[in-house]
């Protein structure tokens, strides 16, 4: 490996794309609270519950985790850019009891032109996602090693943290990718490593 060119290719991942699930979403300090409310259904205080946080905070897993966790619910992703009429049709059939649950997802706190959406937007109960933070994201990034069978010292994680895309989904695909990358090269994954492998990344 050391006296080796890099390669420049990104390894094939042939790995199987991540189970939204609960048992694989990765609960810490950052989004503890809403992984508790969302959880919670169907004692949520209404049957329509917003879900807001940043792009990479785990909307879109926790979402499908309980979507299909429960038979009749319904989780919008991304509900920001739905189209408003329909938005609203969506939650009203869960206020009058047509859907067992409703859970919209999004980035930001929106503010539709429909009157009547943006009403119930406003009273709907809302779960809050925050952005990760450094203690939060070293066991996550751990745990992300780990499901790879692998362990990986302090100076690595630190390193990645400061030289990488600190979304979950980012930082699951660059371990998975660094895993088949020194799995290929018969090594273990290192600072070293790591960090020839994002040069050639970026090449």
């Amino acid at each position: 490996m050391s006296g080796a060119p890099f390669p420049k290719q990104i390894p094939l991942n042939l790995r199987p794309e991540p189970v939204y699930d609960f048992e694989n979403f990765i609960e810490s300090a950052s989004n503890r609270d809403a992984l508790k409310i969302v959880q919670a259904w169907p004692n949520w205080p209404s049957a329509a519950l917003l879900l807001l946080g940043p792009q990479g905070s785990g909307k879109t897993h926790l979402g499908c985790a309980w979507a299909a966790c429960h038979a009749g619910v319904v989780f919008i992703d991304n509900a920001q850019h739905q189209e408003e009429t329909a938005l609203f049709d969506m939650i009203n059939r869960a206020l009058s009891g047509d859907i067992a649950g409703l859970l919209l997802a999004s980035s930001v706190i929106f503010t539709p032109n429909m009157p009547d959406l943006r009403s119930r937007l406003n009273a709907m109960p809302k779960a809050v996602l925050q952005d990760h933070d450094e203690d939060s994201l070293e066991p996550v990034l751990r745990h992300l090693f780990a499901q790879t069978g692998r362990e990986v010292s302090k100076d690595v994680v630190a390193f990645m943290l400061e030289n990488t895309d600190r979304s979950i989904s980012a930082l699951r695909n660059l371990v998975s990718e660094l895993d088949i990358a020194a799995g290929a090269a018969k090594t273990d994954v290192t600072k070293y490593f790591v960090s020839r492998y994002l040069k050639a990344r970026h090449l």
